[in-house]
């Protein structure tokens, strides 16, 4: 049985004494390399960007392109990056800012990975909204797992966590709700609350990998 979303973010907020800066830095590293100019596409965009829903202002059509295609070809790699950054810091394995960058060893399926999750959570959300959340969740184990089992291709990761998530995705939303208010203190000061949030949001995510896969393995 899994333990309560409360204790996932009690577990996360002790791992960052001593590493809150270090994981803000790397996550406002990842946000400029990715969201920043990447999800630009009308007047007000809204992305949601490591479970963050953000409103991203305007940009010229040709930075618009440009920028773009940097969050499409760099996004797979550095999801892997944030999570296995994530993985060690909770593991208690030393992680460092440079651990961003340890998704490009495995770029081909990084990016393959990404693709494929965006294209399936778009077409269930063309169906409805609620769809594409379920989508959205039942991926969101996938970097986690290809992080722990590099051996893997795209396809196998992401059907690894649509099985890994059954019956646990609604725990996940509920772990995102309870981050809500917060995410929102990051939108209304412009983005500087964000990064206290985004380290604290992903440190109770990869603590919630971390027992789901303890839990399943035992089962298993």
């Amino acid at each position: 049985m899994l333990l309560a979303n409360s204790e996932f973010k009690r577990r996360a907020k002790k791992q960052l004494q001593g590493k809150w800066l270090e994981a803000a830095i790397l996550s406002l590293i990842a946000w400029l390399l990715t969201t920043a100019g990447g999800g630009v596409v009308e007047t007000v965009q809204y992305v949601w960007q490591n479970g963050v829903l953000v409103s991203v202002p305007a940009a010229p059509s040709s930075f618009n392109g440009i920028s773009n295609l940097l969050s499409i070809v760099l996004g797979g790699p550095i999801a892997l990056g944030v999570a296995g950054y994530f993985l060690k810091l909770i593991r208690q394995e030393g992680p460092i800012i440079e651990d961003l960058f340890g998704g490009f060893k495995f770029f081909i399926k990084a990016f393959v990975l990404n693709i494929m999750i965006t294209i399936f959570t778009l077409l269930w959300t063309l169906l409805l909204i609620i769809p594409g959340i379920i989508a959205y969740l039942r991926y969101s184990m996938s970097y986690y797992i290809m992080t722990d089992n590099p051996q893997l291709s795209a396809f196998e990761a992401l059907n690894q966590s649509k099985f890994m998530m059954a019956g646990y995705k609604g725990k996940l939303f509920r772990l995102w709700l309870s981050f809500l208010g917060w995410f929102l203190v990051g939108i209304l000061t412009l983005g500087i609350g964000f990064l206290w949030v985004l380290p604290y949001y992903n440190t109770a995510k990869a603590n919630f990998y971390q027992d789901l896969k303890d839990n399943q393995s035992l089962v298993s």
